[in-house]
């Protein structure tokens, strides 16, 4: 349940509100109670941050500050049917109560905000008035027990913490481009013009500031053409977020299953030029650079694609970050349904060879425009990989490549592309290959075929 990444709930015909508890489904990307009876607040954590508006709609009783704010839904859609004269006394007495604890409440408030003015007013009245017409209004409190680091490869080296917040609208739900298992992703407009990805880290990360700051330098020093460039971090308040190279035309799952009508516009030596690199970058985190990072996480949606297409892994080595005592053993399922290793289920442990089996499945995805995990009902529905080795024993193999790029002209890169493949997803560990072995196959394949 915990690794449910679409739930579409709506026509149900269902009472009540949403649980709170369902904020909790990190990997939860899409989600609908449209058009049913439900009410109250809408949770405002986790990834209910993400959803659309549309999510919601048609359920009158429904508010909160992804939909229609509380104090705006209609009395009249709330309206419970109870014609009778003492119902309708009981429902004046609740409203002027909370009318008489709002009004008092923004008193307290008011009187409160006056006092700090005018004590921060006799403090601050000596303060060089030339610092405040030259730079944004600080955000008091937090800003000044925030910390910016940046690192030699940073593309705006001038930004300010101020900066920060306000490239992304102080966080604003449209900034949105991305979500996950380790929080959100929103885009920044620097100040410089440039553009960068801000992670915000969702959940405790465990340790204290310098222990922190050492991890991220770590993770920064894993600098590859095939790697998501890790540029700062930024602690502003309890929020710790990373800053990232932005990456323009955004996950390899948009442009493999989330496309105009379904079908998706990348050709076949696009895809094969994606698969080539993510592997690399791969590679380059197995062996590449030190300490060596297990990914924990390989997906399509992971896979980042610059203005060239070429790729770019991302969320790698964050696991440190918000476990740091990890030592690849975990106590939860790691990974994404659908791209986790079958032995993970036993023994628990992240390993290299558990990358390989989830970058097998993405080459899988890259060959059949199909997710891991379809969305269907009834007994004959099958994950991706089963359906592949169940078409590849009954010699179907043709038939189980993406109709949109199959071309007799590279029928045979294709056919390698998948014995590579079918390799990655050997049920057992000891079985597959090194991330070296395939990238030297691939790389073969464009070499020997040429690309089309």
């Amino acid at each position: 349940m915990e690794n449910l990444e679409t739930l579409d709930l709506s026509f149900n015909d269902l009472h009540g509100s949403i649980p709170p508890s369902l904020s909790k489904l990190t990997f939860l990307s899409k989600f609908s109670v449209a058009n049913n009876h439900l009410h109250g607040v809408i949770p405002n954590e986790g990834q209910f941050l993400s959803f659309p508006s549309s999510s919601f709609e048609g359920n009158a009783g429904l508010c909160g500050e992804i939909y229609i704010p509380c104090g705006d839904v209609s009395n009249t859609s709330l309206k419970p049917v109870m014609p009778s004269s003492s119902n309708n006394r009981f429902r004046r007495n609740s409203i002027l109560c909370v009318t008489i604890s709002i009004v008092v409440g923004i008193a307290l408030l008011l009187a409160v905000g006056l006092l700090k003015m005018s004590r921060r007013g006799v403090k601050d009245q000596n303060d060089d008035f030339d610092d405040d017409l030259s730079r944004p209004h600080r955000l008091s409190g937090a800003l000044a027990s925030s910390k910016l680091v940046l690192f030699q490869n940073s593309d705006c080296k001038e930004l300010t913490v101020t900066d920060l917040l306000k490239s992304t609208n102080n966080f604003n739900q449209a900034n949105i481009i991305g979500c996950g298992g380790y929080g959100l992703v929103y885009r920044a407009n620097l100040p410089n013009g440039t553009k960068a990805a801000i992670k915000r880290l969702s959940g405790e990360c465990g340790q204290m500031e310098r222990e922190f700051q050492a991890e991220v330098e770590a993770l920064s020093r894993a600098q590859h053409k095939n790697l998501v460039s890790l540029q700062g971090y930024c602690r502003h308040g309890n929020d710790r977020l990373l800053i990232y190279s932005y990456m323009e035309n955004g996950s390899l799952d948009y442009w493999l299953h989330e496309s105009v009508d379904g079908v998706s516009l990348l050709k076949w030596d696009v895809r094969l030029k994606i698969a080539q690199g993510a592997a690399r970058g791969l590679a380059y985190l197995h062996k590449g650079c030190q300490p060596n990072i297990v990914h924990r996480d390989i997906k399509t949606s992971n896979i980042l694609l610059d203005e060239k297409f070429e790729a770019h892994l991302a969320d790698f080595g964050l696991s440190r970050l918000l476990r740091p005592y990890d030592t690849h053993v975990t106590t939860d399922l790691v990974g994404t349904l659908g791209y986790i290793p079958p032995e993970y289920s036993q023994t628990l442990t992240a390993t290299c060879r558990g990358d390989v089996y989830s970058f097998g499945v993405v080459l899988l995805e890259l060959l059949t425009g199909r997710r891991p995990v379809e969305v269907c009902r009834g007994k004959n529905c099958r994950d991706l990989v089963s359906w592949m080795f169940q078409m590849k024993s009954e010699k179907r193999e043709e038939e189980i490549i993406d109709s949109s790029i199959w071309n007799k002209d590279h029928g045979k890169q294709l056919l390698e592309v998948l014995g590579v493949t079918c390799k990655c997803l050997d049920p057992n560990p000891r079985q597959r290959p090194s991330i070296e072995e395939v990238v030297s196959w691939l790389d073969g394949i464009g070499f020997e075929s040429g690309t089309q």
